[in-house]
């Protein structure tokens, strides 16, 4: 069996970022509450690759709270295909768990607008589980945050992140404790 390097440093990065505290990340007061945005028509949706070039690609919308991890809506559309282009599969997704979201620096003319990373456990209309990690870059975010998605759909990682339509979230409620 070979393991590739890229993989085993996709799976540390995913399991650190998941695990890790958010010391030092932007402040929210406990009731804000987020819509995540991942394209919108007629942007083309945020993909992303597996280690063979097969690709899954995302459009979707939610609501969610990050102090509150169970309080999520929303989901939206997915599609895969191989390594050849050809669709091997394709339906619909629902957001069931914020697993983790940090505020990243960045802004644009629209205060609510806001750049960051968000962790959602997802499941698809197949029955298949996974993880999407959407993560939005603004101007004045530092070039580490990333434009996009990867993704899990059972046991494959889609961690090869291609750049698409944007991914952004809005600050629709807000309380400052």
């Amino acid at each position: 069996m070979k393991i590739e390097k890229s993989w085993i440093l996709a799976i540390a990065v995913l399991v650190v970022a998941i695990s890790l505290p958010t010391h030092g990340a932007l402040a929210y007061g406990d009731e804000t509450q987020f819509q995540f945005v991942i394209t919108l028509a007629p942007a083309p949706a945020a993909s992303s690759t597996a280690e063979d070039g097969s690709r899954i690609s995302f459009t979707g919308t939610g609501t969610f709270k990050p102090e509150d991890p169970e309080e999520v809506t929303g989901g939206g559309t997915w599609e895969t295909r191989d390594n050849s282009g050809n669709v091997t599969g394709g339906g619909s997704w629902l957001a069931t768990r914020l697993v983790k979201f940090d505020l990243a620096p960045g802004a644009v003319a629209d205060p609510a607008i806001r750049a960051g990373l968000a962790f959602l456990q997802i499941t698809y209309s197949d029955g298949a589980k996974g993880i999407l990690a959407a993560s939005c870059h603004l101007p004045g975010s530092p070039s580490s945050v990333a434009e996009g998605i990867i993704a899990s759909k059972d046991f494959t990682l889609y961690g090869g992140h291609v750049h698409a339509g944007p991914t952004f979230f809005r600050v629709l409620a807000e309380n400052e404790d």
